[in-house]
């Protein structure tokens, strides 16, 4: 894998870093002009907005995932995005007509960026004609980030702190998690729709305690409760790939068969994957940004990683 990854096979690989039972068993980093600096993972950040989201539901300062958002967040009782509820932004299944893959999208994410307040171009996003909820209450699924850098503007209005001092004292903080970078606005409101820059260790940290149920070192830092509502297939997208709460779902190619594994997804080729049969966690940062073999190199690497593991 190292020679395949230094050859260049891979495209611009940033690090592999792979934790088996609590421990770090392999961690490189291969970016020679970079060296160890944090790295921009993109959209896998949004994991992380998940689990804000649980820790704030935790410590009561949200009710619930059916919460409405436009409400919380200051609108008119007539607005007609009033209805679009948490568990909405948190599975990609609001009304909004928002989709980061069409570039025409009123929603698509580079028209945010191109804002100075983006709190206000998300809050002023029009509906998607004839949206549907389906028997389970979701409506179409589409990838949209600014409905997700919402959730961090209803954190910051519960809680009266920013997201990112929020996240830092009761996720980053307690795993000793200090090497962060948060991309922000020009009017300087924090991105928790990802583009959060950080090292393959410290995201090991985030999977061993997701795969841990919510405990870290014997502290506990969000429910159980939260994990398992976040790790559940809440969307089908395909036959073999599921979304819960930010986080993605399918089955991986190990040497005795496949196995499942629940991870954080992101732009370029960044994956942080968990594994219950293995009690493991592989880091994947890479740079092959809007390459279309970015994320089947991230899961071949995955894959290759698997096979030094000791089996289950």
């Amino acid at each position: 894998m190292e020679t395949d990854i230094e050859a260049g096979k891979f495209g611009k690989i940033v690090s592999v870093t792979i934790e088996q039972h609590g421990d770090i068993i392999y961690s490189r980093n291969f970016d020679k002009e970079n060296g160890n600096a944090p790295h921009d993972i993109r959209s896998a950040g949004k994991s992380l907005t998940a689990l804000a989201v649980g820790i704030a539901i935790d410590e009561g300062k949200l009710e619930s995932v059916d919460q409405k958002v436009w409400p919380l967040l200051g609108a008119p009782a007539d607005d007609i995005r009033n209805d679009i509820t948490i568990r909405d932004l948190l599975t990609m299944s609001s009304a909004l007509d928002c989709n980061d893959g069409k570039k025409r999208s009123p929603g698509q994410e580079e028209r945010m960026y191109r804002k100075k307040i983006w709190r206000t171009f998300a809050l002023n996003l029009p509906l998607m004609d004839g949206y549907q909820r389906d028997e389970k209450g979701y409506g179409r699924w589409s990838y949209c980030t600014a409905g997700v850098f919402l959730l961090g503007q209803v954190i910051e209005t519960v809680t009266g702190e920013k997201f990112d001092a929020f996240v830092q004292t009761r996720l980053f903080d307690p795993l000793a998690i200090k090497e962060i970078v948060w991309r922000t606005s020009k009017t300087g409101e924090i991105q928790s729709g990802g583009q959060i820059k950080m090292l393959g260790p410290d995201l090991a940290k985030i999977g061993r305690m997701v795969l841990d149920g919510g405990v870290w070192k014997e502290s506990r830092i969000v429910s159980r409760t939260w994990i398992k509502q976040m790790l559940y297939p809440h969307r089908e997208l395909s036959k073999f790939v599921h979304y819960g709460y930010l986080w993605w779902f399918t089955p991986i190619r190990a040497p005795q068969g496949f196995q499942s594994s629940w991870y954080m997804q992101g732009n370029g080729g960044n994956m942080v994957a968990v594994f219950r049969d293995y009690d493991a966690v592989i880091v994947v940062q890479a740079a092959n940004y809007n390459k279309s073999h970015a994320s089947r190199n991230a899961f071949t690497i995955v894959e290759a990683s698997l096979s030094s593991l000791q089996r289950p």
